[in-house]
């Protein structure tokens, strides 16, 4: 049973570091992007590299002290499948101001995205607010 435990728990992680990583990955590339251009500063690119950095190192660490059979037990299969699904679930919730959390992080990505890329720099012709057809 404890094995059970340490193999779902070790899914966890990688889990949960993968995202992390991923995610810092992304934000390393609109950093880098958005340094080029002199959009945003170098503490996006620097928080993105140490936040990938971590992750990466303790994804290999994790796998480096895992024995081959608990890669392939279903628990730790389990444990790798339970974050995207709790993340997809808490999607669902509403904050505080009665918005949904998926599409209000979604917004505040975007956001975030168009303000380090300089994306309304030149004059907002606000068309982050019109609906998708009507985009040019």
């Amino acid at each position: 049973m404890v094995d059970v435990g340490l193999s779902f728990g070790a899914g966890l992680l990688i889990a949960g570091f993968g995202i992390m990583l991923l995610w810092g990955l992304l934000w390393l590339v609109v950093g880098t992007i958005g340094l080029a251009r002199r959009t945003c500063g170098s503490v996006i690119l620097l928080s993105s590299a140490s936040s990938s950095s971590i992750a990466g190192l303790s994804i290999a660490g994790l796998l480096w002290a895992m024995d081959q059979a608990r890669l392939s037990s279903p628990a730790f299969h389990m444990g790798l499948l339970s974050i995207p699904l709790v993340l997809m679930g808490a999607s669902g919730f509403r904050l505080g101001d009665g918005r949904r959390i998926g599409p209000a992080f979604v917004e505040g990505s975007r956001a975030m995205w168009h303000q380090l890329l300089g994306v309304h720099q030149d004059g907002c012709g606000h068309c982050h607010e019109k609906p998708c057809e009507e985009r040019p």
